[in-house]
């Protein structure tokens, strides 16, 4: 856990999970969840078993399970996950092995390879849609 306040620098890596309400900067490499708290920043790759976002991240996320990213979220970089929910805004290109889906106050600039993509009225995407039978995350 990094608490609200706290500020971590540096390579964490653990076979947990990881809860973030602070700023931390460097590397992620959890084999659990990270849970990124609103008003949280990080600035550094994660790599988890899965990720659910609420705060900012300046880094790539990737994930062998799902990455939930709520509508408070904002993250530049790029996301790879079996499955990608998008409620806030992403600037960079999203890879999924099965769905990709937009909800309605999401924001994404970059190009998304998926299986299947959802985009909901009310979303913004700007870039490319790739369907592929199965790409590799």
């Amino acid at each position: 856990m990094v608490g609200r306040g706290a500020h971590v620098e540096g390579s964490l890596v653990s076979t947990g999970s990881l809860w973030i309400a602070g700023r931390m900067t460097g590397e992620i490499s959890v084999e659990g969840q990270v849970t990124v708290a609103p008003d949280s920043e990080v600035e550094a790759d994660i790599k988890a078993g899965s990720i659910n976002l609420a705060g900012r991240v300046n880094g790539n996320l990737t994930a062998p399970g799902s990455v939930e990213l709520p509508a408070q979220s904002q993250v530049k970089g790029d996301v790879r996950a079996r499955s990608v929910t998008v409620q806030g805004a992403v600037q960079g290109n999203v890879v999924a092995e099965q769905k990709v889906e937009l909800g309605p106050g999401a924001r994404l600039q970059g190009d998304i390879t998926c299986s299947a993509l959802v985009v909901a009225e009310g979303a913004v995407f700007r870039g490319r849609s790739i369907m592929a039978q199965r790409p590799s995350t």
